[in-house]
């Protein structure tokens, strides 16, 4: 059998060229080391730049007391008109009609939905509770009752209802 030492010719094989790697690895690290500066020169500019890019978004708290202060209200606004939700909101998506949502304008389809619904107060509790892809309220916690009963008046006046 002659070739009963592969084994022991191939760790020695595989020893060699790691051997191989290893030292050029090392002289590499070495000549590095040479051609580089012994300083570093810094640029201060360029190191505030640098802290203002990688500071923390934001801070974590923890202290029960410092989160009642964090957790304020917030500021009271003016409720707004349907045509303005229906602007900020509801024509992101009843505009062009994603995802089977009922196009603005499109009488048939708001139709079906109002008898489907049991009428106006069905639809505003369905976009109350949200309907399929449509998010409670939107998307908007913010939005009151009354804001999107609103909207959705609007949006049936727009289909001629």
């Amino acid at each position: 059998m002659e070739h009963k030492d592969h084994d022991k010719v191939f760790f020695a094989n595989f020893g060699i060229v790691m051997a191989g790697l290893f030292g050029i690895f090392f002289i590499c690290i070495v000549a590095a080391g040479f051609v580089s500066p012994d300083e570093l020169h810094e640029d201060p500019a360029a190191t505030a730049r640098l802290a203002e890019r990688i500071k923390p978004v934001g801070t974590v708290v923890t202290d029960p007391a410092a989160l009642v202060k964090v957790a304020a209200k917030p500021a009271a606004r003016e409720p707004m008109s349907g045509e303005q939700v229906n602007n900020k909101l509801c024509a992101g998506c009843h505009a062009a009609g994603v995802l089977g949502a009922p196009k603005t304008g499109d009488k048939a389809a708001w139709s079906a939905r109002l008898t489907a619904a049991g009428g106006i107060d069905g639809l505003v509790t369905s976009a109350l509770q949200g309907k399929n892809a449509m998010p409670p309220k939107g998307g908007d916690p913010s939005l009151s009752d009354d804001e999107i009963h609103a909207a959705v008046e609007y949006l049936l006046k727009q289909g001629g209802l």
